[in-house]
């Protein structure tokens, strides 16, 4: 598994760096942590000038690579590297420098500026690499935005063929809301939503979409063995239904805090719902007050 951490500079960017560790320990996924810089900054942001290691975005990268080998206690990472050596490396054309570089940590941790259009980029790297969840903040209250670029939340959730975790800034994760209906759930979409109770220690309501007032017959043991799976992992557990038509007003009304989990099968009902780019999950993200998972 490989974690994109996709940040810039500011406090929400910090705040699901917390979330971030707390999944690392749990799960010793591989890491990048990300950042983008306009296209017109790449030539000053090359290895050895100044403005490179003065820009905010690099150095909160910096600062979160630390932060985060700091979590550990020492010779306890399976981050940090194992062994030192000297190795060319290429400051650019002309010139190299032998360096110490550190290498042979079990788990790959890998920081990196892209230039271009932040969330065509970010969405560029988790296909490149190979990623299954990309994990990003963004601002409290009623919107769900980055303050430099505020639709970039929206557009990655809209873009990304993988699972999205946006964390809100300082909200505090203590009910979690899986909504689901009777297409195929994933084994992996279940699993990060137990890594996510696991993590918070939330308590789990699965909520069953229902389409024209009714439930098929044949899901009502498909949800009880969700619920099996969860209360078998420890995860207090609860089953509520919601008419799928009704799905804008239950979130708005009962889902005012904690983390709203969402499965967009290709078959879905949720997945149908949201297909009108009008009214899209990235537009309806962008205005949502918790912390959102969107499972792909």
């Amino acid at each position: 598994m490989r974690i994109l951490f996709a940040a810039d500079q500011h406090v929400y960017s910090a705040h699901a760096l917390q979330a971030l560790k707390k999944l690392a320990e749990n799960t010793w996924a591989d890491l990048t942590f990300m950042g983008v810089l306009d296209k017109s900054q790449e030539q000053a942001a090359q290895p050895g000038a100044a403005v490179a290691a003065a820009h905010p975005v690099l150095e909160a990268l910096a600062r979160y690579r630390d932060t985060f080998l700091s979590h550990w206690p020492a010779g306890e990472s399976p981050y940090a590297p194992t062994r030192q050596a000297h190795e060319w490396i290429s400051l650019r054309p002309g010139l190299w420098e032998h360096m110490q570089v550190a290498r042979g940590a079990m788990k790959e941790l890998k920081v990196r500026v892209r230039f271009g259009q932040t969330a065509q980029e970010i969405l560029a790297a988790a296909r490149e690499e190979g990623c299954s969840l990309i994990v990003m903040g963004c601002t409290g209250g009623d919107q769900c935005l980055w303050r430099d670029d505020p639709a970039v939340p929206q557009k990655v959730v809209d873009g990304a063929g993988v699972s999205v975790l946006l964390v809100k800034e300082a909200a505090p994760i203590r009910k979690l809301f899986m909504c689901l209906d009777d297409s195929d759930v994933t084994q992996d979409a279940l699993e990060m939503v137990n890594q996510m109770a696991s993590i918070t220690g939330a308590d789990l309501d699965v909520v069953g979409l229902t389409k024209g007032g009714g439930i098929k017959r044949e899901v009502f043991p498909w949800l009880n063995a969700v619920y099996d799976y969860y209360k078998g992992k420890g995860v207090p557990t609860h089953i509520r239904f919601s008419e799928i038509d009704e799905f804008q007003q239950f979130i708005s009304s009962q889902v005012t805090e904690g983390l709203l989990a969402l499965w967009l099968g290709k078959k879905s009902l949720l997945s149908r719902l949201f297909q009108k780019k009008t009214d899209s999950i990235g537009h309806f993200v962008s205005t949502c007050r918790t912390s959102v998972l969107v499972l792909r």
